[in-house]
């Protein structure tokens, strides 16, 4: 055992990236999928969206006055003095969002224009730093032009004021709008389902990392060489040096697991004490792909900074086919496809199959299995990419 206590001493030697790719990116995880998710269950309604703006009337006719009034209902108007610097101010200050200008000669045109079916006159929006807002503005005021064409084209003796009665009778009305409660049309395992996916990337920087250190380090020449001259056997220096590499994949493991149940709170939403067992489970055997990519990679006798830059690339790019940053439903066909080759996509779909289902019925436990079990082949087949290399080096 003092192997395999020395080859924890080494890990411990690195407390940095214990306390980053371990406790900093859980909190991380928490804060971007059970917090994004708790924000999501507290709305309760749809508000629409309101922007500070400012009305330039330079045309003063009745459908110019109807549509700034408008404008103003839908949103706070501000009064500001029709001068250039006094606007361009108002901008930078974020005194308002947008400034609208009607120009000059506009509500004969959108009358003349819209009987003879030609192109409507523009409002100029001038944008703020809330673009967003602004775009809005714009959207709202190109669709009263166009409410105001389409009137005059259906009642060519109108006068301004009836066009302007018409807009304003047709303007209000819109699409019904509600919202949905994601969080809980998902069930209450979401949260923490989420957590897991996104427990993937910590759980392959760390272990790459932290692992691949110590199998580095303990295959180091000197090292080996002094060991070997010793009546210690070979097996039980690689033996050892696995086991302590283990003991540190289920120390991560643990952490992670057990600050996402306890941040979650998935035990106490209803959730079966065996589903969330089984999800975790997932996650254990799920990081034995990355112990088996620090093995590999110190046979090939990576570097410190080869493990870092290795292992959050891969990191990420397991965790992206896994759907932890976006969602494989909205991505291309191919990019579906590429994803069944990540043992990420494999260890999610199992923990999605226990964690979604109400029960654990056979239908559910075969999908589990297999999902664990081709998640082990990922393991066992970079492990044996590593041997390989062994051979290769000793030859």
């Amino acid at each position: 055992m003092r192997i395999c206590r020395s080859a924890l001493a080494i890990g411990l030697r690195h407390p940095i990236y214990l306390g980053v790719y371990v406790l900093f990116l859980s909190l991380l995880g928490i804060f971007l999928t059970i917090g994004s998710n708790d924000e999501t269950a507290a709305t309760s309604g749809y508000e629409p969206a309101h922007a500070s703006i400012a009305i330039i009337d330079r045309d003063g006719s009745a459908l110019a006055g109807e549509l700034g009034a408008y404008l103003a209902e839908m949103h706070d108007a501000v009064d500001i003095e029709d001068e250039s610097f006094e606007l361009q101010d108002a901008l930078a200050t974020n005194l308002v969002d947008a400034v609208v200008i009607i120009p000059e000669g506009f509500g004969a045109e959108c009358l003349d224009r819209g009987r003879a079916g030609g192109e409507l006159p523009t409002i100029q929006i001038a944008y703020g730093s809330y673009t967003q807002g602004s775009a809005l503005v714009e959207t709202q005021a190109v669709r009263w032009v166009a409410l105001a064409g389409a009137a005059a084209a259906l009642e060519p003796d109108a006068d301004a004021a009836r066009v302007a009665e018409l807009v304003a009778a047709a303007a209000p009305v819109r699409a019904e709008t509600h919202v949905e409660n994601l969080a809980q049309a998902d069930g209450p395992a979401k949260p923490f389902q989420a957590y897991l996916n996104f427990s993937t990337y910590s759980i392959t920087c760390s272990v790459v990392v932290c692992a691949g250190l110590v199998l580095t380090t303990m295959n180091g020449k000197r090292l080996r060489a002094r060991a070997l001259a010793s009546p210690m056997r070979p097996r039980r220096l690689g033996g050892e040096t696995l086991a302590a590499c283990f003991v540190l994949v289920v120390c991560v493991w643990a952490v992670s697991g057990v600050v996402g149940v306890v941040a979650s709170g998935v035990l106490t939403a209803g959730v079966g004490f065996a589903q969330v067992a089984l999800a975790l489970a997932a996650m254990l055997v799920f990081a034995l792909v990355p112990l088996a990519l620090a093995f590999a990679l110190a046979q090939l006798r990576m570097s410190e900074e080869g493990l870092n830059a290795l292992g959050n690339i891969g990191g990420m790019l397991m965790s992206f086919l896994g759907g932890a940053w976006v969602p494989l439903d909205v991505l291309s066909e191919s990019v579906q496809a590429v994803a069944r080759f990540a043992p990420t996509f494999w260890a999610n779909d199992a923990i999605a199959a226990v964690l979604a289902a109400p029960e654990l019925t056979a239908e559910v436990l075969t999908r589990y299995a297999i999902g664990v079990g081709v998640t082990a082949l990922f393991a066992v087949a970079i492990t044996c990419v590593g041997f390989a290399a062994t051979r290769s080096r000793e030859a």
